[in-house]
């Protein structure tokens, strides 16, 4: 669990806090940018899953992958956050899904 917060932002130190311990630098440069997205409330894969705020990823140990799911967890902080949060659809459909095309 990655946070970010007033003091705390787990991004910056590479997971190196967490219990237990961000396996691997390598997997670190494969993940990282999906992480800070989540970490500022964006769009993980726009697209590319049923929900906009999860994605599998995986590091390019070809020997020994380790598959990730990064999920995007909202907490509001404010009665205004919580509603807000409450109208967002974040669901894709099969339509909307990204084909290369």
């Amino acid at each position: 669990m990655f946070e970010r917060e007033d003091g705390k932002d787990d991004f910056w130190r590479f997971g190196r806090d967490l219990d237990p311990k961000f396996p691997c630098a390598e997997a670190w440069g494969c993940i990282s940018r999906y992480i800070y997205t989540a970490l500022q409330g964006g769009s993980i894969m726009h697209g590319w899953t049923a929900d906009d705020r999860m994605m599998i990823a995986c590091c390019n140990d070809g020997t020994r992958p380790v598959v990730f799911k990064i999920e995007r967890i909202d907490i509001p902080e404010t009665d205004a956050e919580r509603v807000w949060l409450a109208e967002q659809d974040f669901s894709n459909s099969v339509e909307d899904a990204y084909t290369g095309a």
